[in-house]
């Protein structure tokens, strides 16, 4: 018994520290991913007058509780915070920052802050400050999305605002043409691999495998050069005669297309080399034994038992590609970058944590509900076939 307690402490011992591990470099930074999406305390703490009293009728309340607030802040956190409200309404800032800078000396009433500046006259700029001021905010997401509420309350996506959902939709149509020219490339290596003699696969795996030894910037920029208009490509085909001009292969989809594959492709070739290995090959002699032909032992023998390895080197290669940074930055035109670039544009550019948040939480939860998908297809598959 004592053996037994011993054995069971040291497998939860065992177990505490991966588990640990796991929650500091994944769940922590993912949780605080998601906080900062919906985080407003950046500019709810500096006008935490304002927030009490923002929903009030009078005006003179609100420009009071206003003015409060920009006399108490220091010029960092004022500059700040007016560089986040002028993201939401172009000009807010040097309204906010001309304001504040002599707002001890404006009288604390809605007249003496239009005598100031007329622009705090438009309903615009104080509805701005009533999205801003409250502890958690939302929009980030309707920013990100296009769905803003109306005039009576409704959810609308006006033409124009839906930008970063055609983005979203750009990344995953990328990721599917990945998916689809890597499977077609991987499936025939893989099998070359599975199925050759011992000497035959080394080198070919050996090939595949080289692309994990270099990085990523290495193998893209390699890929401008073959693809440039003076490139390698170009150079041979016009020295062979089947081209009388440069061919625009780089800076476009198909660049991105075959330089995201190149990189990708070693993870869908290694699951359908795992799973190949596992097809007894008495199985396609049994089958050409009774007469089907090689296509058709193929088709009806072989291939439905690998498909367990395309859908998972598939599934790999798809989720890895909507993540893609470097390689359409380099290598594609302005129409072909991803979602990441514009999580890192915000970031790098305009410091918007909060945008940069919501974009990537949207990303992630679209590849959770496509995991989710494909889990109940699997099951119902599976379930059918139990039932046949």
């Amino acid at each position: 018994m004592q053996n037994a307690h011993g054995t069971r402490l040291t497998a939860l011992l065992v177990l505490i520290v991966p588990v640990v591990v796991y929650a500091l470099v994944y769940l922590t930074p993912l949780f605080s991913v998601m906080s900062l999406s919906v985080d407003n305390s950046a500019l709810s703490k500096p006008f935490a007058h304002l927030s009490r009293a923002i929903d009030s009728e009078e005006q003179d309340e609100r420009a009071a509780a206003l003015l409060a607030d920009l006399t108490a802040m220091d010029p960092r956190t004022r500059a700040e915070a007016a560089r986040m409200l002028n993201q939401e309404l172009s000009g807010f800032r040097s309204l906010l920052m001309d304001t504040g800078r002599v707002a001890s000396t404006i009288p604390p009433t809605m007249a003496g802050l239009t005598q100031h500046d007329a622009r705090w006259a438009d309903p615009a700029y104080w509805d701005v400050l009533a999205n801003a001021v409250s502890s958690i905010t939302w929009r980030h997401f309707q920013r990100a999305t296009g769905i803003r509420p109306d005039g009576d309350g409704k959810l609308t996506i006006a033409k124009g605002d839906d930008i970063y959902l055609q983005i979203m939709l750009r990344t995953f149509v990328i990721g599917f043409q990945v998916t689809a020219l890597t499977l077609l490339i991987a499936y025939p290596l893989a099998y070359a691999v599975a199925n050759s003699s011992r000497q035959v696969a080394g080198i070919i795996l050996t090939l595949v495998l080289m692309s994990f030894w270099t990085s990523i910037l290495v193998r893209t920029t390699a890929w401008l050069v073959l693809l440039q208009s003076n490139g390698l490509i170009n150079s041979l085909l016009m020295a062979l005669n089947l081209i009388t001009e440069p061919l625009q292969l780089i800076f476009n989809r198909f660049g991105t297309v075959v330089a995201m594959t190149h990189v990708v492709l070693p993870f869908a070739i290694l699951p359908m080399i795992n799973v190949m290995k596992t097809i007894p090959r008495s199985q396609v002699d049994a089958s050409r034994s009774l007469g089907a032909g090689p296509i058709e032992t193929f088709i009806r023998v072989y291939f439905p038992q690998t498909l367990r390895g395309v859908f998972v080197g598939g599934g790999t290669v798809f989720i890895l590609s909507l993540g893609f940074y470097v390689t359409p930055a380099l290598t594609g035109g302005p129409g072909d970058q991803m979602l990441s670039y514009y999580i890192v544009d915000f970031i790098r550019k305009g410091l918007n944590w909060g945008m940069a948040s919501v974009l990537s939480v949207i990303l992630l939860f679209s590849v959770i509900l496509l995991v989710l998908i494909g889990a109940g297809i699997r099951q119902l598959t599976n379930r059918r076939k139990a039932e046949a």
